[in-house]
């Protein structure tokens, strides 16, 4: 047991450091130009179609049916660009 720890305590001045072996890399960093989220959910697209039935002369009860689908459903299709110079 003994003889372990003074060998810990011989090899710890040669153990190269790890600041020292890793050459620092800096990733090259652009500037961002701008940047465009769209997020389109199933939801609103539903009830827009409902409102425009509506419009079209279908019943009123029509909204009330697609409501709950048009509150609760979460799916969405997301489009992000970002532009970097």
């Amino acid at each position: 047991m003994i003889e372990r720890i003074y060998r810990a305590l011989l090899a710890v001045p040669f153990v190269a450091r790890p600041d020292f072996t890793i050459p620092p890399l800096w990733p090259i960093q652009t500037a961002v130009l701008s940047t465009l989220s769209v997020v389109l959910r199933f939801g609103s697209v539903l009830s827009a179609g409902a409102l425009a039935m509506v419009a079209l002369g279908a019943p009123h009860e029509f909204l009330l049916m697609v409501a709950p689908v048009t509150l609760s459903d979460r799916s969405a299709v997301v489009f992000s660009r970002v532009r970097r110079s």
